[in-house]
């Protein structure tokens, strides 16, 4: 007479189990209660966690009253017709020759040296330390994708290598920002999908329109006074948007 308990016994332990099963497929995972449908925020380095416009300027400039703009000019120009990968080190010391060639100036060794380290050493913004120690207190991955050497990117995050679970370099993708191939081999080498990904970049240009292109979601952090859809002024108020938007 008790194996009809038994058998309700037993099929509500099983719908309790299904139910969970289902609740966990339909609600989304919430940390701190924030949305992880985003799992991975990723970002480009110099411009937009560290200001490399200031610490190349106060060399270049210290070389040559304005250099700083013209070879910002011939930078962007030369990496983005690049046909294949080339050292980012050897990049920059020839638009440095160009520049300086322009203004009738005699390139030097020390010039090149001066270049790379003051390059290599950019500092962070503030905010972005903020904005990513608070990333990875809400539980998220990040990430770096750069359009450097590793070398130099080792330089750079001295000190600070554990705030990122990924960083990749145009050296390990093969390729250089904008090419899209940069994004696809990055999130390739981080093994995630797109629609977990959130890119972060001060350029359209460079980063958030070929990502965009891509299905990834993308934020635009105003250093620069670029326009995009979705715009912060500042990385400590990323998670804002995330939960606004995500």
């Amino acid at each position: 007479m008790n194996q009809p308990c038994l058998i309700r016994g037993h099929k509500t332990k099983i719908g309790r189990i299904l139910g969970k099963q289902i609740r966990e497929k339909l609600i989304p995972i919430v940390s701190d209660g924030f949305n992880m449908q985003i799992e991975i925020v990723t970002f480009d380095l110099y411009g937009t966690l560290v200001d490399w416009k200031y610490s190349i300027s106060r060399a270049l400039n210290y070389i040559h009253e304005n250099l700083a703009d013209r070879f910002f000019e011939i930078e962007y120009e030369t990496v983005t017709n690049l046909g294949k990968y080339i050292p980012y080190s050897r990049i920059l010391v020839k638009v440095l020759e160009r520049a300086l060639r322009e203004c009738k100036i005699d390139f030097r060794e020390e010039y090149g040296r001066l270049l790379l380290t003051s390059f290599a050493k950019s500092p962070f913004f503030p905010d972005a330390l903020i904005g990513l120690i608070l990333l990875k207190k809400h539980g998220y991955k990040t990430g770096i994708i750069s359009n450097t050497d590793r070398d130099l990117v080792e330089i750079t995050l001295a000190g600070v290598r554990d705030f990122f679970d990924y960083v990749v370099t145009a050296q390990d993708a093969g390729y250089y920002k904008p090419d899209k191939h940069a994004f696809i081999t990055a999130y390739e080498i981080m093994k995630t999908n797109y629609e977990q990904v959130l890119h972060v970049s001060s350029y359209p240009q460079y980063d958030l329109e070929p990502a965009d292109q891509l299905g990834v979601k993308t934020v635009c952090i105003d250093r620069y006074g670029y326009s995009w859809k979705e715009e912060i002024q500042s990385i400590d108020r990323l998670l804002e948007v995330i939960r606004r938007q995500w």
